[in-house]
């Protein structure tokens, strides 16, 4: 591995930092809807309001659909945020369900909260795993319902007092589905641990880390190389590949036992990656990594790793 780091960026750094960090607000569960609101900054409308229109609670309602949804799930909200000028808002719950690999290696499960639409009238709903050593996330596919209506959502009506006087509570089927989701939740992050468990006794070589780089993000150059070294690197490697291969042994917790040189250590490299080198800015890689076309890169790359188990 001595060539690596032969692309390395030196104008960027390897942050320790979760990917939403500055993005991401700290909180507890007590806090109510109106609070969580505040803490994101997504109560401006209150100085906005022009007289004869009415307010929207939009953004309250939602956060009090994540409380309840979480409440059920027996999940604890952690970290909430925005993206996109708070078009996206986003909640982490812990599972309370961590597992660790190698003695040293901890990673952390979510029950992820999401609403894109601005009226807040959806809510979706995913799950992820954290490796706080390694500061990236991961996706965690599951069987679970992605998207449940806003039952705290009011209704809009033309004339005063405009909206419904109260707004929704989950009521016994809305906390079976709730329930369901999560406990289906529960069972793929279980399946994530067993598998990450086996790429961490995976070992690999420069030749095997190089081609799966290459896999990853360019899988029609690697289709016609009959091997990678410094050379192919050097000559055909695209920007991310070479920002991924770089992450192999630079990113934090990458020197630990599960990830130097194993299978799992080349699933980090392509999250670290992904979540803190690939976008102009934090907040589009946030979005990017978690909601759009990089999530499914990451899910690929572990159906890859998976893969070298199997050779």
């Amino acid at each position: 591995m001595g060539t690596r780091p032969l692309c390395k960026e030196v104008t960027m750094e390897w942050s320790t930092e979760m990917p939403w960090q500055g993005i991401g607000v700290d909180i507890t569960p007590d806090l109510s809807p109106g609070e969580l609101v505040a803490k994101v900054k997504l109560d401006f409308e209150i100085s906005r309001v022009t007289s004869g229109l009415p307010k929207s609670f939009a953004n309250e309602e939602m956060f009090k659909f994540f409380k309840l949804f979480a409440q059920h799930a027996s999940a604890d909200l952690e970290t909430i945020g925005t993206l996109a000028n708070g078009r996206i808002v986003w909640a982490l719950a812990s599972l309370n369900a961590e597992f660790t690999l190698k003695e040293t290696d901890t990673v952390k499960t979510y029950l992820m909260l999401s609403s894109r639409d601005e009226k807040r009238d959806m809510v979706n709903v995913g799950f992820t795993a954290v490796r706080p050593g390694g500061s990236s996330t991961f996706p965690v596919t599951s069987k679970a319902r992605t998207s449940f209506k806003n039952v705290c959502r009011r209704t809009f009506k033309s004339e005063f007092p405009f909206m419904s006087p109260k707004s929704g509570e989950f009521e016994e089927d809305m906390i079976k589905r709730a329930q369901k989701a999560v406990q289906f939740g529960r069972e793929a992050v279980s399946d994530f641990g067993s598998a990450a468990e086996r790429l961490a006794n995976k070992k690999v070589d420069d030749q095997v880390a190089n081609r799966y780089m290459f896999d990853v993000f360019q899988p029609n150059t690697a289709d016609k190389l009959a091997s990678i070294g410094d050379k192919e690197i050097n000559g055909l490697a695209e920007k991310n590949t070479r920002r991924a291969i770089e992450a192999i042994t630079m990113a934090p917790g990458q020197d630990l036992e599960s990830s130097n040189m194993t299978a799992w250590g080349l699933l980090n490299a392509v999250s670290y990656a992904i979540d803190h080198r690939m976008g102009a800015n934090q907040d589009s890689r946030l979005r990017v990594a978690w909601f759009g076309p990089n999530a499914k890169i990451k899910t690929r790359a572990l159906k890859l790793a998976l893969e070298l188990c199997a050779g």
